[in-house]
């Protein structure tokens, strides 16, 4: 049987920081609750989305609460952890990202179309828990940010 683990601060930021997809829940939208799987980057204190405009993170997300959900899971193995990022949304024009924002690589495009907006989310907390022990979490990562 399997141990569960809280994860440091340090931990989850680290999981965080190295992760490429994750899920990215906007609370008070027009059905209450959406859950939506996101390309992202991490610069400083804030994961950065791409969105386009007219969606429904553009029209909802500025202002909004919001969670950040990153995980990996290894069902053989019956190890895995979760990170969770607590929030709240800025609607982002590209013109109002910092400096540093612009000078790091953003998540790469699903789709072609004209997104120069983005999301940020300035995480208020992180937690996680890991499954298991005795392993190596950044090595078991299918995807792996190159820089962090």
């Amino acid at each position: 049987m399997s141990s569960l683990i809280e994860l440091t601060t340090s931990e989850c930021e680290d999981l965080l920081r190295a992760g490429v997809y994750g899920r990215l829940v906007l609370l008070g939208g027009p059905r209450g609750m959406d859950i939506l799987p996101v390309n992202y980057v991490v610069v400083e204190d804030a994961i950065l989305v791409r969105i386009a405009a007219g969606t429904l993170l553009d029209r909802y997300a500025d202002g909004a609460a919001m969670l950040f959900e990153v995980d990996q899971v290894d069902y053989e193995r019956g190890h895995g952890w979760s990170v969770v990022a607590r929030g709240t949304g800025e609607r982002c024009p590209d013109s109002e990202r910092t400096e540093t924002e612009r000078h790091v690589p953003g998540p790469p495009r699903w789709l072609r179309h004209e997104d120069d907006l983005w999301i940020r989310l300035r995480w208020k907390s992180l937690s996680g828990r890991q499954l298991g022990a005795g392993w190596d979490r950044d090595a078991s990562l299918p995807v792996r940010r190159a820089w962090r």
